[in-house]
């Protein structure tokens, strides 16, 4: 009995990590400008002179001036972005950002589902494989 809830604290425990570490975000690795940045309705990533990151949802164009929208604890902040002060503008890359998702969950997934197998098969009783119990 006390091998069998060792076994399941061990299997509930991989299935929490596999699913805790699921959010995976990568970033193009080309960095584009701000009138770039500003078409496409994806998360932006800005690094900024003084190597601060900011993961903006998105970043908009008004009257010339950008502003991006960081999403905080209660509500989206708007907050203006000038050229000067700007280092690096990555845009989101979904195809990369999926299939690093997929891997995260299935991987780990994998190998608790492998554990559990070599589990269950060294627990396997071989002796009365011949035997007819009528």
């Amino acid at each position: 009995m006390r091998h069998t809830n060792l076994k399941n604290k061990t299997v509930c425990f991989l299935f929490f990590i596999a699913l805790s570490l699921q959010s995976c975000v990568v970033y193009q690795k080309a960095p584009v400008t701000l009138d770039e940045a500003v078409v496409p309705n994806r998360k932006i990533l800005v690094v900024k002179t003084d190597n601060t990151k900011l993961k903006l949802i998105d970043i908009e164009k008004i009257d010339g001036n950008y502003y991006g929208y960081i999403k905080t604890k209660h509500k989206i902040e708007k907050r203006p972005l000038t050229e000067s002060d700007l280092k690096t503008i990555r845009i989101l890359d979904r195809t990369k950002t999926t299939i690093g998702n997929v891997v995260i969950v299935v991987g780990p997934l994998g190998i608790v589902f492998l554990v559990v197998a070599a589990i269950e098969l060294s627990n396997w009783d071989t002796t009365d494989w011949g035997t007819l119990n009528l």
